[in-house]
């Protein structure tokens, strides 16, 4: 008799569960109320369906409208010296003066730091 019991509480919690997701509820509240319909099906339950399918509201995003506070203004990095974040174009960090975008020393163009050889003269780059 036990086991129908706890089949029946499991299928009921599972039930509860997803109907809660399906109604825009978060994660853990969902499980918060499985948790609760398991723990105690008689109580749980009913109170659920009173007062826990309500359906939440999904945020409604408006493909016109531009969410400032996601929009990049400025792109920045890490200094690899300090750890400050500079801006991208930065061509030596502000804070402790290390050179971001170095360059090469027989042609003048700008290097990466990771390069062995400048790829435009064909000049190894100095060891760091």
């Amino acid at each position: 008799m036990t086991t129908i019991g706890l089949a029946i509480a499991l299928v009921a919690a599972y039930w509860v569960y997803t109907d809660a997701r399906s109604r825009g509820q978060t994660n853990s509240t969902a499980l918060m109320w499985a948790a609760g319909v398991l723990a105690a099906l008689i109580i749980f339950l009913p109170l659920y369906l009173v007062v826990g399918r309500k359906q939440m509201p999904r945020a409604h995003r408006d493909e016109n409208v531009i969410d400032v506070e996601a929009t990049v203004v400025e792109n920045t990095v890490h200094c690899p010296m300090c750890g400050n974040r500079v801006q991208e174009d930065f061509k030596i960090c502000p804070y402790c003066g290390h050179t971001l975008k170095p360059k090469c020393q027989n042609c003048g163009r700008e290097i990466n730091r990771e390069w062995k050889t400048c790829p435009y003269c064909q000049t190894p780059t100095p060891d760091k």
